[in-house]
């Protein structure tokens, strides 16, 4: 009878099916599990996902509304320039007409 390392061909192929069962059964543990895990773990990371889309929602209307705080603070800075320019020329009239009435 033919023998390997001491084995008979039966014995042999029998040692191989066992290997072969016991990696596939730990194949299916490892891959069932992980799924399984995986199903838990977007279960709890999902409430987690929503808050931070919101979050960026959110954020990105308040940039949005900065924006035009901006621009409105912009416009008004203008004014207020423009009616500090007026108020100079004011007082340089009314110092001129002051100016002119103590003349005569």
């Amino acid at each position: 009878m033919h023998t390997l390392l001491g084995y008979s061909w039966a014995e042999i192929a029998s040692i191989l099916a066992v290997i072969s069962v016991l990696f596939s059964g730990v194949y299916w543990l490892i891959n069932h599990g992980s799924k399984a895990f995986n199903k838990n773990i977007n279960s709890v990371l999902k409430p987690f996902s929503e808050q931070l889309r919101t979050l960026n929602t959110n954020i990105q209307k308040l940039n949005a509304s900065f924006d035009k705080q901006q621009a409105n603070f912009e416009r008004l800075e203008k004014r207020v320039d423009e009616h500090d320019r007026r108020l100079d020329r004011h007082h340089e009239r009314i110092k001129t007409l002051f100016e002119k009435g103590e003349e005569k």
